[in-house]
C-alpha cells in the first residue's frame, strides 16, 4: 500500500531560490564535467563515467543525464 505524499507548500520566493540554486549547480556541473583525473595533454575526463572530453560521455552517465535533462528557467 502506497503512503500518500504530504502536501508541500512553497512560497514564490522559495521557488525562485530553488530555481536559482538549480541553475547555479547546473552551471558548475557543466563547467567541471571534464575535471576528473586527466593524463597529460588530455582534454579532460568525466569523473562519473571516465568518458573523454574528445569523445563525450559514456552511455548511462549520470552527469550527462543531468546536463541533458530539461530544466526550469
Amino acid at each position: 500500500m502506497l503512503m500518500p505524499e504530504p502536501e508541500l507548500h512553497l512560497s514564490r520566493a522559495e521557488v525562485m531560490e530553488l530555481i536559482t540554486q538549480n541553475a547555479e549547480m547546473r552551471r558548475l556541473l557543466a563547467e567541471h564535467q571534464w575535471s576528473g583525473l586527466t593524463p597529460a595533454k588530455s582534454g579532460g575526463v568525466c569523473p562519473e563515467c571516465c568518458g573523454s572530453a574528445r569523445h563525450g560521455h559514456r552511455p548511462g552517465c549520470a552527469v550527462d543525464a543531468v546536463l541533458q535533462a530539461e530544466h526550469l528557467s
